[in-house]
C-alpha cells in the first residue's frame, strides 16, 4: 500500500501488503507535530491520488506523453510535488506493469513500451523536480551521502534514479550508479564517494550472489569509511530474501535510517 500524508500531500512510504498498490492516508512525522484534527478531506485526497495513478497507467498503455504532461501539471495545481508523483505513483506503476506481464495480461512488447513511457516521463519531470529542491539542498561536500545501485544483472535502473531524486528533494545527496559497472567498478565508486549508506535494489532471488559479493567487499572497508549497507527491492518486499549477512533488509524506503547520516527527509 502507498502511504501519503493527508495534510501536506507528500508521499510517506509503503506498507504491507506491498503487492496492493492502493493509496492509504495518514500523517507524516512533521505534520503529526502540528495537525490536531483531520476531516473527510483526507479520504478525498486518497481518491484524487488513485485517479492520478489510473490516469497515468492509461496514458502509459497508450504511450501518450502529452497526456502524462497534462496529468503531472494538474497534479502540481493540486499541490502535489512532482517528486512525490514519481516515487509514489510512477515507480509503483512499474511494478504493476511487470505483474500484468507475468500473468499474461499484456505482451512483452506492451511491457517494453510502458517502461519506455515511464523513462520518458521521468525525463519530462526531472527538471521540474530539481526546480522544487530547496536552494540549501545543494551539494555541500564532494561526496554522495547515499549511493544507490541495482543488483548485478538488473538493468532496470529507473526506480533507483527516481528514488535518488526523491532523496535529493528531501535534502539528501544521493547518486544512482550505472548498472553496467562490474563489481570492481562499483567498489571503486563506493570508495570515491564515501557514502554514509549504500542502498542495493534486488529484484530476483537469484541475484543474491552478486549482491553478496558487493556486501563482502564493502564489509572489508576500514571502519572510518565503511558505509551501512541496506538491501531492498522486489525480492525483499515479497519475502524471497529473508536475510543477508553483512547487510540490513528494508522493504520500505521510509524505514531507512536517514538520521544516521545527519539528514532528515521529513517523514
Amino acid at each position: 500500500m502507498l502511504r501519503w500524508c493527508s495534510y501536506c500531500q507528500q508521499f510517506i512510504g509503503e506498507t504491507a501488503p506491498f503487492e496492493h498498490l492502493v493509496v492509504t492516508h495518514g500523517l507524516c512525522a512533521a505534520c503529526e507535530q502540528t495537525v490536531l484534527d483531520l476531516s473527510d478531506s483526507d479520504i478525498e485526497l486518497a481518491r484524487t491520488l488513485k485517479k492520478i495513478q489510473d490516469q497515468l497507467y492509461d496514458a502509459g498503455r497508450r504511450s501518450d506523453l502529452q497526456a502524462a504532461a497534462r496529468i503531472i501539471e494538474a497534479s502540481g495545481e493540486a499541490h502535489l510535488r512532482a517528486v512525490d508523483i514519481m516515487i509514489g505513483i510512477i515507480a509503483p506503476l512499474l511494478y504493476t506493469i511487470g505483474e500484468d506481464w507475468k500473468r499474461g495480461a499484456i505482451s512483452m512488447a506492451e511491457e517494453f513500451r510502458f517502461t519506455s513511457f515511464c523513462e520518458k516521463t521521468f525525463e519530462l519531470v526531472a527538471s521540474k523536480i530539481r526546480s522544487e529542491i530547496p536552494p540549501d539542498a545543494t551539494l555541500r561536500q564532494p561526496r554522495a551521502e547515499i549511493l544507490l545501485l541495482n543488483a548485478p544483472g538488473n538493468r532496470h535502473t529507473l526506480a533507483i534514479r527516481i528514488l535518488a531524486l526523491w532523496l535529493l528533494g528531501g535534502g539528501v545527496q544521493a547518486q544512482a550508479l550505472d548498472w553496467r559497472l562490474d563489481t570492481e567498478a562499483l567498489i571503486l565508486q563506493v570508495r570515491k564517494f564515501q557514502p554514509g549508506l549504500v542502498l542495493i535494489s534486488v529484484a530476483l532471488a537469484e541475484q543474491a550472489d552478486g549482491v553478496a559479493a558487493i556486501v563482502e567487499r564493502i564489509a572489508a572497508f576500514p571502519e572510518p569509511v565503511r558505509p551501512r549497507v541496506i538491501v531492498g527491492g522486489y525480492a525483499v518486499k515479497q519475502g524471497l530474501i529473508l536475510e543477508f549477512p553483512g547487510a540490513e533488509l528494508f522493504a520500505d524506503i521510509s524505514q531507512v535510517p536517514l538520521a544516521a547520516i545527519g539528514q532528515k527527509l521529513g517523514q
